[in-house]
């Protein structure tokens, strides 16, 4: 398992540290790749009864790291149009594939959010059974102002836990919102102050922890069944639609636009 993810168990409780906080725990595909070992590796720890997903340095996620290096240089969209559809198709299958493993894991995980959950953060804290997010902090899933689509199952996890409509408009917009209004819109379980957080995370780690392992498990199944047959079905057609604009110019103009502070000016091509 890369450094930049790790697990440390206490039982019965499992804590899974995204761990590059000097770029606010912002996803590389190492860390992708992590976060599906760290579920792998709870799932094989009998004792474990709940898991914990957080961030190093007081911050949950910033969403995709964009100094980390594109997986998209080399590829020729001019020439070989088809080519680069097909191989940006199988790259996103395999990192959607990283998310729902964690979302599979077999013991309720809580989402301990703070200060930025952002983008790919927020399709990442989408996976998790309870959010508890940390009064201050900022939720986005602001995709479109890049040029792109969602493409780590915000498409299909955001309607489904606030609601097609303001889905929608979030999604739509890029639009930031604090933690109370994450709050109001069922976003998140619950709100509290910064200093507090760990603590009241860490009790209702404890309060789902002292309950019957194999009835939460048995429940956590059912909640998600009908779900969890239908969502590589879901993730697939996110994926065939993401495709297209990541090889677009909007694209390039909106990676440009960040990394140069500014709003794009897209043309749709």
């Amino acid at each position: 398992m890369t450094d930049r993810v790790q697990v440390e168990v206490k039982a019965p409780v499992a804590t899974i540290t995204l761990n590059k906080p000097e770029r606010l725990n912002a996803l590389d595909v190492p860390m992708w790749e992590g976060i599906a070992e760290a579920a792998e590796a709870i799932d094989a720890a009998a004792e474990v009864r709940v898991a914990v997903l957080r961030g190093a340095g007081g911050a949950f996620c910033a969403g995709l790291d964009v100094k980390a290096g594109s997986t998209l240089s080399g590829i020729d969209a001019e020439h070989a149009p088809a080519h680069a559809l097909a191989f940006i198709r199988r790259h996103l299958a395999h990192l959607q594939s990283c998310f729902t493993r964690l979302e599979a894991c077999r013991v309720p995980v809580i989402g301990m959010l703070e200060r930025v959950c952002i983008g790919g953060g927020l399709e990442l804290a989408l996976c998790c059974d309870v959010r508890v997010a940390a009064e201050g902090t900022i939720f986005a899933i602001p995709e479109v102002q890049l040029g792109i689509v969602p493409d780590m199952g915000g498409t299909q996890r955001l309607p489904r836990t606030i609601g097609i409509g303001l889905a929608k408009e979030l999604i739509y917009s890029g639009r930031r919102i604090d933690a109370s209004q994450a709050l109001g819109i069922g976003l998140v379980n619950a709100v509290y102050p910064a200093g507090d957080l760990g603590a009241r995370v860490a009790d209702l780690a404890a309060e789902i922890a002292a309950n019957a392992p194999l009835a939460v498990q048995a429940a956590k199944r059912s909640i998600n069944g009908t779900y969890w047959r239908e969502i590589d079905g879901w993730l697939d057609l996110e994926a065939g639609e993401a495709a297209g604009p990541l090889l677009s110019r909007d694209r390039k103009e909106g990676m440009r636009a960040a990394a140069e502070r500014r709003r794009g000016n897209f043309s749709g091509q």
